[in-house]
């Protein structure tokens, strides 16, 4: 559980530095849109992990599909945006509502 935590921790920093409008656009650019195909990766593993420990993977998900739209300027950002408020959210949810979407305890 600890690892799924962690790879969302790394993964959710690396999206909100990609999501920053002119380092984040550099940084794409840069390496060629490389860096995507490294994020896709990191993105898929947090995936796995997170579905093995039965945790919300919907970072994972938010993150691989912004892989794939990372070519539209715009979107690319606000797809960074998201991928990382989901993934740092979902890192520090104590309970993670998991995949059964349960209710949290108070």
């Amino acid at each position: 559980m600890v690892l799924a935590r962690t790879f969302k921790g790394i993964s959710g920093l690396f999206e909100l530095m990609l999501g920053l409008p002119l380092l984040g656009g550099m940084v794409v650019m840069g390496s060629g849109w490389g860096i995507s195909v490294v994020m896709f990766a990191l993105h898929a593993v947090t995936l796995l992990l997170s579905l093995q420990h039965r945790q919300s993977f919907y970072g994972s998900a938010a993150g691989i599909v912004t892989c794939l739209l990372v070519s539209v300027p715009v979107v690319g950002m606000f797809g960074h945006w998201v991928a990382a408020v989901l993934l740092l959210v979902s890192m520090v949810d104590r309970y993670g509502a998991g995949m059964s979407g349960g209710l949290r305890r108070i």
